[in-house]
């Protein structure tokens, strides 16, 4: 399982525990989450199954994309502040660079 996937499935556990006076268990709540996101049956076939209502199932699928959504925003995030950083760092070392072929061309020449 990817690294992305598991920070989307904890970010849906932390949303699942938020519905409260519901019949279903965390795990429940996970897995027809799971179920309406897979789209492996139809979503009134799996509002049957599970007896629930449509303006539940979703809720239950909105806060489940919300999740994924954040947990892929974050974990995006990090590698690109990353990248951001390096290439500041490459600019910095070139000009560095730079300024000190000039200064031995400079020297070079001077000294004739």
């Amino acid at each position: 399982m990817s690294l992305m996937w598991r920070l989307g499935i904890e970010q849906i556990k932390e949303n699942v525990t938020m519905a409260r006076g519901t019949k279903f268990t965390e795990q429940d709540r996970l897995a027809i989450m799971l179920e309406l996101l897979s789209r492996k049956e139809s979503f009134a076939a799996i509002r049957r199954k599970w007896d629930i209502s449509e303006t539940y199932a979703y809720k239950l699928r909105d806060r489940a994309l919300q999740s994924l959504r954040e947990s892929i925003g974050r974990s995006a995030s990090g590698p690109i502040l990353e990248v951001q950083a390096l290439r500041r760092k490459v600019a910095e070392l070139e000009r560095l660079c730079g300024e000190q072929a000039l200064t031995i061309r400079q020297l070079g020449t001077g000294g004739r």
